[in-house]
């Protein structure tokens, strides 16, 4: 019964660690698609939101591999610079977040800076807010019925893994 409920989350781990990977080449593909095909002339605030996606769903990427290293190989742990690499991670996120509102508010003070966000990249950059929470606070994709059921049942949104993860790792 061990040995199925362990390849059970190998295989989930393989997905999500797959999926994100495929996510880093499909999504600014689709982004380009759809901002040649309109034409769109400040395709900055798109591209910078689209980057910070990206960098979050590779350090996804990164955190789901080594998850997986750690479920398919007992008695394998988290490598020793798994903590600190992940704290730089969350912050350095947190100066990539924060360059878009400044680059919007230096558009207003100075004509020099080029950056007209728009409502739709907007959108993609609280995308990119979301994509940062959701992997280092809070789990807000709910896609199997395991993270329906702790919804239901406990009526609150779980800590993300990683967030768990830093936490048992910390030194």
């Amino acid at each position: 019964m061990i040995d199925m409920n362990r390849q059970k989350i190998i295989r989930r781990l393989l997905v999500l660690r797959n999926l994100e990977f495929f996510n880093i080449f499909f999504l600014p593909i689709c982004l380009y698609i759809a901002i040649t095909s309109r034409g769109t002339q400040y395709w900055q605030p798109y591209a910078f939101s689209m980057f910070i996606i990206c960098v979050v769903l590779a350090q996804g990427v990164f955190y789901w591999h080594l998850k997986l290293q750690t479920i398919s190989n007992p008695g394998v742990t988290f490598p020793d610079y798994f903590y600190a690499l992940f704290s730089f991670f969350k912050w350095a996120n947190v100066v990539l977040l924060l360059i878009y509102p400044a680059l919007i508010f230096a558009r207003q003070i100075t004509p020099l800076v080029n950056f007209h966000a728009s409502i739709w990249s907007n959108l993609l950059f609280l995308f990119a807010v979301l994509e940062y929470t959701n992997y280092y606070y809070y789990q807000l994709s709910h896609d199997n019925l395991n993270d329906l059921r702790y919804l239901i049942k406990y009526k609150k949104i779980r800590r993300s893994p990683l967030f768990m993860d830093m936490q048992r790792n910390q030194k």
